[in-house]
């Protein structure tokens, strides 16, 4: 097998999209692919935000967030959010994405996704591009209709997850007609 050598980057397969709510009474949703579970005992899940994004004071303010995995139907979603600014604009209204209320932490939770996973920050690790949240998992809200029969969460019966393959980098944002997924999305 003849393989070639190339500089450092992210490259993972696959890479998945959650969609992270923050901002305890004024929340507020972006898109996320570096998220990973980072401790089975207690549970732990490790996400990282630019530190220029509008969710990442929201994470550092409230100390919480909620990992909210969406699925391949909410791909335009998850782009939208992941590019508009929640500083400018109310997202939810935009997407009618429907809150719900978490059962530990204040930050609400997406009811539109199946699986929500409530996490308080138990450290910030600031690294040269993001910070690195780990949150300690607190509550994690299932649909039933994604439990099989041993009662374990079976992504396939949500037609899989939002996955991303190659080179993991921030999409930059001026490859995306705003204007058009702000339409498509409503």
């Amino acid at each position: 097998m003849k393989k070639r050598i190339f500089e450092p980057n992210t490259t993972l397969f696959p890479v998945p999209v959650v969609l992270i709510t923050t901002g305890g009474d004024t929340p507020n949703v972006i898109t996320l692919n570096r998220i990973a579970s980072c401790s089975a005992e207690p549970p732990r899940i490790s996400i990282s935000v630019r530190p220029l994004r509008h969710s990442h004071a929201l994470i550092k303010n409230s100390g919480e967030f909620v990992v909210n995995i969406p699925t391949p139907a909410q791909q335009l979603v998850s782009d939208y959010v992941g590019v508009v600014s929640g500083r400018a604009e109310d997202k939810f209204a935009t997407t009618n994405l429907h809150l719900a209320p978490a059962a530990k932490v204040k930050t609400p939770l997406l009811a539109d996704c199946p699986v929500n996973i409530e996490c308080i920050v138990e450290q910030a690790v600031n690294l040269d591009s993001h910070t690195m949240f780990i949150g300690l998992v607190q509550a994690v809200h299932v649909d039933e209709s994604l439990l099989d029969g041993r009662g374990e969460v079976d992504f396939a019966r949500a037609h899989g997850l939002i996955y991303q393959a190659g080179v993991v980098r921030e999409r930059p944002t001026y490859n995306f007609r705003v204007a058009e997924l702000r339409q498509a999305v409503r």
